[in-house]
């Protein structure tokens, strides 16, 4: 049984969009057998999907706890720093609202009680994520993250033929933090913040469709998305940047941006890892 408390908050809503929020690598056959035979207790009262629950509500949910408390993927640790791999489609943290009961970041803490992550991706991006377990090491990657002392390499595809086989983009973005979203500009302007994509084009993995390798030199949020779909290359399933009419002819497949390498310079500031390289490689989308 997994016991649980709705954050503080937390607005009314049905208890099948409460679950789906903060499990959201829940299978579906999973929500429907457990409202199907009513086996999440709200408060104590035994309630289907349909049931309202709000912030201080206490969930009992019968069930398998492989389904609620899965454990992280870890590509390489000394137990100081942690390389996990993260699935798309689950979020770092919690939300605003504080609504995560699977996370990167719980399921890291159920190994490294002290993990803190060291940087973050996209709910919808997969791929390597640094975490720390030593206060040293913490401090160490921040500092690396901020001022260019890791290098990220991501596996994209991208709609459309391209010109060129590679390059460098350079843009500004505007962040419209209340409606969580940027946009790309081309001058400077107050509030924008320059970016910088270097690309690389590979093969063609459908018609229209191409394998593109991306290296964030600038890291602002959402800045492939928004760059690559500014520069009309815009990523097979990026609903928010991107071609929904082209996404709905690939349905079910989700946004195809991997972070499939990190490498620690020979200058990075993470002293003890300079020189080690990352990798997982991305996902069959197609």
């Amino acid at each position: 049984m997994i016991e649980h408390i709705i954050p503080d908050g937390v607005p009314a809503g049905t208890l099948d969009r409460y679950l789906r929020r903060a499990w959201p690598m829940l299978p579906s056959h999973v929500l429907r057998d457990l409202f199907k035979k009513k086996d999440v207790r709200v408060n104590g009262v035994r309630s289907d999907g349909r049931a309202t629950v709000r912030g201080g509500d206490a969930l009992a949910i019968y069930a398998d706890d492989k389904w609620f408390a899965p454990s992280p993927d870890i590509l390489w640790t000394d137990d100081r720093l942690i390389v996990a791999v993260k699935p798309q489609g689950l979020p770092v943290d919690v939300d605003r609202d504080g609504v995560g009961a699977d996370t990167l970041l719980t399921r890291l803490r159920r190994r490294f009680p002290d993990a803190r992550l060291c940087h973050r991706l996209d709910a919808a991006t997969g791929g390597i994520v640094l975490a720390a377990n030593d206060d040293v090491i913490y401090a160490q990657a921040l500092e690396a993250f901020r001022s260019h002392g890791v290098r990220k390499r991501y596996h994209a595809l991208a709609l459309r033929p391209f010109d060129r086989d590679g390059g460098t983009l350079r843009a500004w973005l505007l962040k419209d933090a209340r409606r969580a979203e940027v946009r790309v500009v081309h001058h400077s302007q107050p509030g924008a913040r320059l970016i910088e994509t270097r690309y690389r084009v590979g093969d063609a993995a459908a018609p229209g469709l191409f394998n593109v390798w991306l290296e964030p030199v600038t890291g602002r949020t959402h800045q492939l998305r928004a760059h690559m779909a500014d520069f009309g290359h815009p990523l097979l399933g990026d609903d928010k940047y991107g071609d929904r009419a082209a996404n709905r002819q690939f349905p079910n497949t989700g946004l195809c941006l991997w972070h499939e390498r990190l490498a620690v310079p020979d200058d990075s500031p993470l002293t003890r890892y300079r020189g080690q390289v990352f990798d997982s490689p991305a996902p069959k989308w197609l």
